[in-house]
């Protein structure tokens, strides 16, 4: 099964230098609250919980959804990329403690209420 996490980078790769930047502000300023963390599934709530991310694979793609503007025309936009980065930085901090990624998120979870 093809994981999130896996796809992330790919998406990352082709987003524009400006809303990384953006939305990489939003991430090391703790702007992201995953709510729902699993391999096929991820929810997030950020900024002041005004802005709703669904990032999920679908037929071996990864799809999103935002509920700001550019994300309801379907961009990847800055809030897609600070809850993927956010994603990035967990998973890649469980593989160097030694904690597979996979076992990680066998099962969605819930991060916060």
């Amino acid at each position: 099964m093809t994981r999130v996490a896996e796809l992330i980078e790919a998406e990352l790769a082709r987003t524009v230098e400006a809303v990384l930047a953006e939305g990489g502000e939003l991430e090391r300023a703790g702007a992201v609250q995953l709510v729902r963390f699993g391999p096929a599934f991820i929810t997030a709530e950020v900024g002041d919980g005004s802005e709703r991310v669904e990032l999920q694979v679908a037929d071996g793609a990864l799809k999103w959804y935002c509920t700001c503007a550019e994300g309801r025309r379907g961009a990847f936009c800055l809030h897609c990329v600070a809850t993927a980065q956010s994603v990035k930085r967990r998973t890649d901090k469980n593989a160097s403690c030694g904690v597979p990624s996979e076992t990680a998120s066998d099962s969605t979870v819930r991060i916060a209420s």
